[in-house]
């Protein structure tokens, strides 16, 4: 399986071009959604990728949409939420439903092999893979990447750890033993997990640990130096949960 599709040279030539995006985008407080460290690689993805077809599992007030719009102009986009009252911005061009992931009949309403699947709804992620592979959409994004010893769903990370996980509803937490059959199908089913980077480290995580000694991470794009042409996302560091690309 291979680890990197795009390197960090080129995230780094879009990022001012991205950064007068985000100066400029319609939610200013996205408190409880992506903010730029997933922001950033979502709208690089799609910029690059640029599917026939975008679905994105998690809308929250909207912002990714935008963005997404912005990155792919042509791409037709169907996104889901159960709660779409909360949305502050609806587009015109996009598709919105409330019905599941796993219970819509996706093969009535675009082609898997031209589209991208973006996940940002804290759901255990291998029925969504599984469903994945069996539709063929071989192209999906994980933005709730969790590692073993935090977070509040089962993911890729936790599962390539290899290792007993916690999941953590509202500060209670459980601990489960690792899966090997979980791990097989990854394993056996992917032909790429990149972990995009960040965009600056931190020595401390959001749970207040030591970053380095307990989460494994790909270099960040830009040292703390740079904090100055880029402090919006300096500020907004520890909003990084590693999120993934993926290729079935």
């Amino acid at each position: 399986m291979k680890n990197t599709k795009w390197k960090n040279e080129e995230l780094l030539y879009y990022l001012d071009e991205f950064k007068s995006l985000y100066q400029n985008r319609p939610i200013k407080n996205n408190e409880g959604g992506m903010k730029s460290p997933h922001m950033f690689p979502a709208w690089f993805v799609v910029k690059k990728l640029k599917p026939k077809f975008l679905i994105e599992s998690g809308i929250w007030q909207g912002l990714g949409t935008w963005f997404f719009e912005k990155a792919s102009p042509d791409t037709k986009m169907i996104s889901i939420d159960p709660c779409l009252q909360y949305r502050s911005y609806i587009s015109d061009s996009v598709q919105y439903q409330t019905e599941d992931f796993l219970q819509t009949d996706w093969k009535s309403m675009l082609e898997p092999a031209e589209t991208l699947v973006f996940f940002d709804d804290h759901q255990n992620c291998m029925p969504r893979l599984k469903k994945c592979k069996q539709l063929g959409f071989n192209r999906v994004m994980w933005e709730d990447n969790y590692p073993l010893n935090q977070g509040d769903c089962y993911t890729p990370k936790k599962i390539f750890a290899n290792e007993r996980y916690v999941i953590d509803k509202a500060g209670a937490k459980t601990w489960f033993e690792k899966n090997d059959e979980d791990l097989a199908f990854l394993e056996s089913s992917l032909s790429l997990y990149q972990e995009m980077p960040p965009i600056f480290s931190s020595e401390k995580t959001r749970w207040g640990d030591d970053w380095d000694d307990n989460y494994p991470t790909p270099d960040a794009l830009l040292k703390k130096d740079d904090y100055y042409k880029y402090i919006e996302f300096f500020n907004e560091k520890l909003d990084y949960t590693w999120i993934s690309y993926m290729e079935i």
